[in-house]
């Protein structure tokens, strides 16, 4: 898999530790992955017990996951000519670390998206937790984060103006499919800053973003070590 050429909509294996598995769209059988391997649309990968992988995007973004994670790759649209893009990964379990580059076409999208939280991105370092209840939890580091609810369909648009303040759903509402019913338990979006956290529940509403230390969050190794990685990817 590794003497392929990287395609336009294509993202690279740029680290392994221990093993990573990936199911490709259409196929029954799932194939290991090795530095160099490449990722297409509809790809979902698996990694196992102590193994952590690190994923360079065509816009030279860096998205990383650690050991247990299972996520798969659902948008991956890239247009070199248009400086644009359209990335959309779906978590089911694990932790993840990105690091989004600033790409300057008329389509802006990276999406990282839980069950029960989507985190729409521009150019920013942020991690997002899926847990064995479902919980999701979300810092950032850099930049800002939209997190908002999977079945509604929000007014903000990453090709178009800024954050919207954030707001709740004001009672039970009628939207369009594939969208759900909104009822009084649900939420619409909420706007994280640097250094902001939010923790999304399986079931009902999140509490309102904190500020976290970035002393406490060093603690864990797995911030230190995509720390680490971070600054040895800068230009």
């Amino acid at each position: 898999m590794g003497s392929k050429s990287v395609g336009a909509s294509q993202a690279e294996v740029t680290f392994l530790q221990g093993k990573a598995e990936v199911l490709p769209r259409g196929e029954t059988g799932k194939k290991s992955l090795i530095v160099g391997s490449l990722l297409s649309q509809e790809d979902e990968v698996q990694t196992g017990e102590r193994s952590r992988i690190e994923i360079r995007l065509p816009d030279r973004s860096i998205i990383r996951f650690d050991q247990r994670s299972t996520f798969k790759m659902k948008n991956l649209l890239f247009d070199p000519q248009e400086a644009s893009r359209e990335v959309k990964v779906e978590m089911s379990g694990g932790k993840s670390w990105a690091n989004v580059r600033k790409v300057f076409g008329p389509k802006k999208t990276f999406e990282v998206a839980s069950a029960n939280a989507v985190a729409g991105v521009r150019d920013t370092i942020w991690r997002m937790n899926v847990e064995a209840d479902q919980s999701t939890m979300i810092r950032v580091y850099e930049g800002t984060v939209q997190v908002y609810h999977p079945f509604v369909k929000p007014d903000y648009k990453p090709e178009e103006g800024g954050f919207r303040t954030p707001r709740e759903v004001p009672g039970p509402q009628q939207v369009a499919r594939p969208y759900e019913e909104v009822t009084k338990d649900q939420w619409e979006q909420i706007v994280l800053t640097q250094m902001m956290q939010v923790v999304v529940p399986a079931v009902g509403k999140p509490q309102p973003p904190t500020p976290f230390r970035l002393e406490e969050d060093q603690r864990d190794e797995w911030v230190r070590w995509n720390q680490q990685r971070d600054r040895e990817i800068r230009p």
